[in-house]
Order: C-alpha cells, then sequence, then structure tokens
C-alpha cells in the first residue's frame, strides 16, 4: 500500500506543519472537483486538532514550569514544592502589646465593687477599626473598682474562628480549613480539641510518639490551614464520630501594629460581669492607654521569600546554627536585615556556645503615612526591648532551641552621612519640584535597601538622572565619623567611603542618611531636609541648560 506524504520533516513549526496538512487537503479536495474551506469538515477537524496540539504542548511547558520552584509562578505550585521540602510557609502573625485599664471613677453601684473581665474580652481601635482581644492567663480576672486602679494586661490583634468537622476513624485523618473572606488565620494561635479535649501540635508526625494524642497543622496549600492526625503508632488516631473543633485567630497582620505614644482611642466591646453574674458595660468604667507598642505584626510570608528559603529548611527542625537562626527568622517577614554568627574561631572561649542576631527591622512596616526615610525617628532603626524579648521568647517556645546555645539580639552601631548633590537642570523645570522628587527616590532606595555593607554613590546618580528636568549630577557622601577623624589628623586615612567615594561598613554598622553632628571645620550638619538648611541631603542647582530637540 502506498504511504501517504502529507508532511515535510525539514517543517516542524506549528504554522508549517498546519499549512502543509491544509495544502494536503486542498489538493485531495481539488480532484474531486470540490472547493476547500476553513468551514469544510476536514477543515474543522484540522483546526481542532491543532489547538488541542497546542493545549498539550502548553500544558506539558506550563507543569515543567510549575515542578520547579524557581520557575513556579502560582501559589499552590510554591506552596506545595516547598512542603516537599520540609518548609511550612509562615502565615500571618497577629500585632501584640501591653496595654493599661485604668479605673475612670464613674460612680457606679455594683454587688462588692469589683468587676470580672472575662479572657478575650474584645476592644477595638477607633483608629485603626480593627478587633483586639485581652489575653489573660487564666480565665477571667477580678478588678476592684478603687479611684485611680489601674492593670496592665496583653491584647493581641484578632476574632477568634470555630469550625467543626467530624473524625472518620481512618489513619492519617487530614482537613483543610478555610477562614472567612478576606482574612489571615494567625501563625500560632491555632488550637484543635477532640471531643473537648486539647491535642498537642507537633512539627512532624515522626516527633508524635506511641498513641499520643497529636496533631500536625500546616499553611494550607490552597489556603488557610491543612491539619493531619496520626496512624496509631505516631499519634492516636481521631475515634469515628469524635468531635473535632478547632479554634483559630484571624488577624489583619502588618495593619495591626500600633507605635507607642500614638494617640489612638479603643472602646470595649464586650461586657464583664459583677460578682452576682449580671452584665457591666466596660466602655463606662475604664479608661485605655497604651504601654508598650503593639507589634510584630505581620503578613503572610510573600511567594519570593518561600523560594528563597525553601532550600535552607532544616529537616531536624534544630536551631543549632547561624543559618538555622536566619531561616528561622526570616519567615517572620519582620526584617529587611537578618544576619547570625558565633565567634568560635576567635581565641576567645567563654562565647563558643553564643549565637548573635544581627536584626534590622523593616522600617516601611513602621513608618506613618506623613512620614519618609529621613523624617521617620531614628529610634524606629532599632528593636525595642519588648520586641527583642518577643523573639526570644518565639526561639524559646518553638521547641528548635539547642540546650546549651545562648541567643543574644545585637544592635546595630549607627553610621550617618550627608549627602551633597550638585545639579545641571533643562530650563523650564520648577526646582522645588525637582528638589521633592529627588528627596522623594532617595527616600524610597533607602527604605528599600537591603544593604549594609555598601552604598554605592552609582545607584543614587541612577535615580536622580531618572527624574524629568535633570541633565547632569554630582554628588559625594561626608562620613560624620571620618570629618571627626580629619579634624584630628588631617592626613588620617578616609573613614567610611572608599577611593570610588562609596558608602562602606564594618559588620555591625547600620548606615543612616542622618545630621546632628559637625564637620571637620565646625559646620553643623542639621537632621533635616531642608532647601533653607544645611542638613543630610543638599541640592544645588549650579547650571540651567537648554533641552535641545531631537
Amino acid at each position: 500500500m502506498a504511504q501517504l506524504k502529507i508532511f515535510d520533516k525539514a517543517k516542524i513549526t506549528y504554522n508549517e506543519l498546519y499549512n502543509s496538512a491544509k495544502n494536503f487537503l486542498q489538493k485531495q479536495y481539488d480532484q474531486v472537483n470540490q472547493v476547500f474551506t476553513n468551514a469544510s469538515p476536514f477543515g474543522q477537524l484540522l483546526s481542532v486538532i491543532l489547538d488541542l496540539g497546542r493545549l498539550i504542548l502548553y500544558y506539558i511547558e506550563d507543569s515543567i514550569t510549575e515542578l520547579n520552584i524557581n520557575t513556579a509562578t502560582r501559589a499552590n505550585s510554591i506552596y506545595g514544592l516547598s512542603r516537599l521540602t520540609g518548609h511550612n510557609p509562615t502565615r500571618a502573625i497577629a500585632a501584640s502589646g501591653n496595654i493599661l485599664l485604668t479605673y475612670n471613677n464613674e460612680n457606679i453601684n455594683i454587688n462588692g465593687n469589683t468587676v470580672i473581665i472575662p479572657n478575650y474580652t474584645k476592644i477595638k481601635c477607633l483608629d485603626n477599626n480593627l478587633p483586639y482581644l485581652i489575653q489573660l492567663p487564666t480565665d477571667d480576672i477580678r478588678f476592684l473598682l478603687s479611684p485611680n486602679n489601674s492593670i496592665e494586661v496583653n491584647i493581641v490583634q484578632g476574632e477568634y474562628e470555630v469550625q467543626n468537622v467530624t473524625g472518620t476513624g481512618n489513619k492519617l485523618q487530614s482537613y483543610s480549613i478555610f477562614p472567612k473572606r478576606g482574612r489571615y488565620i494567625d501563625n500560632y494561635n491555632v488550637r484543635v480539641y477532640v471531643n473537648s479535649e486539647l491535642w498537642k501540635n507537633y512539627d512532624s508526625l515522626l516527633d508524635i510518639s506511641y498513641q499520643a494524642k497529636g496533631c500536625i497543622i500546616k499553611t494550607g496549600i490552597s489556603g488557610g490551614i491543612d491539619i493531619y492526625f496520626g496512624n496509631g503508632y505516631n499519634g492516636m488516631i481521631p475515634p469515628l464520630g469524635a468531635n473535632i473543633r478547632i479554634e483559630y485567630l484571624t488577624t489583619a497582620g502588618v495593619d495591626g501594629n500600633i507605635r507607642y505614644g500614638s494617640d489612638v482611642k479603643f472602646t470595649i466591646e464586650d461586657t464583664g460581669y459583677d460578682m452576682m453574674g449580671n452584665d457591666v458595660d466596660l466602655s463606662k468604667i475604664f479608661n485605655i492607654s497604651l504601654v508598650t507598642d503593639i507589634s510584630f505584626g505581620t503578613n503572610s510570608e510573600p511567594l519570593y521569600l518561600t523560594k528563597l528559603i525553601s532550600p535552607m529548611t532544616s529537616r531536624n527542625f534544630v536551631l543549632a546554627n547561624p543559618d538555622n537562626y536566619i531561616y528561622f527568622l526570616e519567615k517572620f517577614n519582620y526584617f529587611s536585615f537578618i544576619d547570625a554568627y558565633s565567634n568560635k574561631n576567635d581565641e576567645d572561649i567563654t562565647d563558643d556556645n553564643v549565637i548573635y542576631l544581627f536584626l534590622i527591622p523593616d522600617i516601611q512596616k513602621r513608618i506613618k503615612s506623613n512620614e519618609n526615610y529621613f523624617s521617620v525617628p531614628q529610634s524606629e532603626f532599632l528593636l525595642k526591648e519588648d520586641e527583642k524579648n518577643m523573639i526570644l521568647k518565639m526561639i524559646d517556645e518553638s521547641g528548635q532551641k539547642m540546650i546549651t546555645t545562648v541567643v543574644k539580639i545585637v544592635d546595630p552601631i549607627f553610621k550617618r552621612y550627608a549627602i551633597n548633590i550638585n545639579l545641571e537642570i533643562f530650563e523650564g523645570y520648577n526646582r522645588d519640584v525637582i528638589r521633592n522628587e529627588i528627596e522623594s527616590a532617595l527616600s524610597n532606595y533607602f527604605l528599600n535597601n537591603k544593604r549594609v555593607d555598601k552604598i554605592p554613590k552609582s545607584d543614587l546618580i541612577a535615580i536622580i538622572e531618572d527624574i524629568d528636568g535633570v541633565d547632569s549630577i554630582n554628588l559625594w557622601f561626608i562620613s560624620e565619623e571620618n570629618e571627626k577623624n580629619k579634624k584630628i589628623n588631617p592626613d588620617a586615612d578616609d573613614v567610611g567611603i572608599d577611593e570610588f567615594g562609596d558608602i562602606v561598613c564594618e559588620k555591625g554598622d547600620l548606615v543612616l542618611i542622618r545630621g546632628g553632628w559637625y564637620t571637620r571645620d565646625g559646620i553643623y550638619i542639621n537632621d533635616v531636609v531642608d532647601s533653607n538648611k544645611l542638613g543630610c541631603v543638599n541640592i544645588n542647582f549650579n547650571k540651567v541648560n537648554k533641552k535641545i530637540r531631537k
């Protein structure tokens, strides 16, 4: 039987194969004196086959792309691949801190002159319109209504939700739990009850001992959380018909942070009780003020970070070396820079078991809407004591820290610099507008800067040159430390600035573009960006040029 030759093997693109098949059909139709068009039966079949072939190859290409965590783009693909490495993507973390409840001396007649405040009493911040919960170490506290009496309590941002599922009696039962639309499940505040008994959360199935009442809580691949139970050997199996109750805190993440000293107002939405069990309107009794920042609220781990840190996962879930600590802290999405190190190789053996943590908070999560890099308080670049204590507490409560290890958080050493800029601009452009755009561009650069070792001046020149109206630019840095050295010894080597004019820093230093210091000539650098004062950013317009039309 003669074989039909339809395709030329030298032509392998879709269009070439399609045209070869179309030409073949055209010739066959011509032999029987019929007209071949795309609407002909074989024309339609050819179009369908072509589209199906494209879809098959697209599916193969998409599958290959999504099976590599470095090239995957969909959240469920990235989360699924990260879970295979042992990494559990961090969910949002609720902001928390302390407030002071002070009796406002309102004349109120209640039994025993004592009010009972239940645990998880709901309060609301009137400024950000978010709910917060009072967290108590007991089910409730009793408060004596005596003049100016007060009590300090911890609060956490969010609300608790509850979902119930039914046990199947099978090994390795699993359940996917999704919160209400638009809410995040907190990374830590999740509790699982089986027939009203609290079961412990474990990191791995292998950690659960024989018939232990425990479960595994993981970030859901498609959102929410996934809960896994044991197989009888590693963990008890919830029996058939068991009532499984999942309680979890939903939070707004970073939006729940409140800076101490902010003029914020709270109101108590839940009621308290008197000694006889009668309802008491707590909002009429208490004034609420901040004692600490309401801080450490973060959003869910971004996808780029999941891709970056998944290969660093420690499968033994132990904080044994600096790399393990970096991985652990990066999951919180709270810091702009993280470094962990030990001094085992020096001559001092007294600190060989110490892990030093150098942490720079993400200033973008602290800055107010009316602030920029140059106006935000310098203290915001440091972790506060309550934040440090919270970090150390999370490390201890993770159960991953080695017993013999001591963890210390190191504060950065501020290195202050000023920037001088000489400009040539094109005619027709407003100088104040250019000055404001330069300040905004520099602010965005330093807010997003992740480097702590070097600031190349070429980076700043490039972003300023992109501003409309700028023709030419000359830029240089002035170092506070260098100016002090030069005042003592004019021939001393430059400190903090290399031969290219770039800022360089030693380990543990943090570059800040800030004033508040004197040059070697006794000139004071103000801690402002102001066209009328010598400050940390000084812009001088040298020349106005005509713009040549192309």
